[in-house]
């Protein structure tokens, strides 16, 4: 693991390339833990003097076990996925490569999670932006478990791995953190504006950090839990460069039925 760094770019005089660095975060689903295969991103640039051809350079991951534990990534935690160094020029796309071991654990059972059937071991990722020389740039891959797991039938269990995956780049977002109790239900955040939506879930102390572009949010919060009441926030600023801190949150109990 390691600190995401916010800074749009540091500078190097002597480097006559750009440095791209690759860190991963997660939004996880309410199971115990994820894990998901991943052997790299391969990138897509167009490099100065060469603007009308494309120029594929996979950066592995090669840090750790490729069996990633995603479902850890959140709350500010990120893992370096990969670093390359990359010709000055346009980056015009990104793909996330996937393995085939995807699993998760849920009450000591484990779980196979293959990829569906209309999906690819290649995840596309949406982003454009300019590397200059000499500067090292940071780019964030949200991987958002809450939507790219999917039940098929809940007797067995059985799931399919439909793969979302954001690029968010440092200069672009606004941060929302908070704390969600009791800490011994694992609740989910879901972010609705006009820009999208987007969701995470809290750590173990209860803790979450959304990472969205500027804008007003309606945030829901759902406990996961029959025993308490979802709840939601209304009109929520997100303001570029700016992390906002929200007031500690109690789920509240769910009437008890008498009947």
């Amino acid at each position: 693991m390691c600190s995401c760094i916010l800074g749009a770019c540091t500078s190097s005089e002597n480097r006559p390339e750009a440095l791209l660095n690759i860190v991963l975060v997660d939004a996880p689903p309410s199971y115990d833990s994820v894990f998901v295969e991943i052997l790299g991103v391969e990138v897509s640039i167009n490099a100065v003097g060469r603007e009308t051809e494309s120029q594929s350079i996979f950066i592995p991951y090669d840090l750790g076990d490729k069996q990633i534990k995603v479902s850890d990534l959140v709350a500010g935690e990120v893992l370096l996925l990969g670093r390359g160094v990359l010709p000055p020029g346009r980056l015009i796309g990104m793909k996330m490569i996937l393995g085939t071991r995807h699993f998760l654990w849920q009450d000591e059972d484990r779980f196979a999670i293959p990829i569906a059937s209309d999906f690819s071991d290649e995840v596309p990722i949406p982003i454009l932006f300019d590397l200059e020389a000499g500067l090292s740039y940071d780019v964030i891959l949200d991987f958002d478990l809450e939507q790219s797991i999917q039940t098929i039938q809940s007797d067995p269990l059985t799931l399919a791995l439909t793969p979302q995956v954001d690029a968010v780049l440092p200069g672009t977002f606004g941060e929302i953190q908070g704390r969600l109790g009791p800490t011994t239900i694992k609740p989910s955040i879901l972010a609705v504006g006009s820009s999208g939506s987007s969701s995470t879930h809290t750590n173990s102390s209860g803790s979450f950090v959304m990472r969205l572009s500027p804008g007003t949010y309606d945030l829901y919060l759902d406990p996961k839990d029959d025993r308490y009441l979802p709840d939601t926030l209304r009109n929520v600023e997100v303001i570029l460069g700016e992390s906002l801190s929200l007031e500690p949150i109690t789920f509240n109990l769910a009437p008890v039925d008498d009947e």
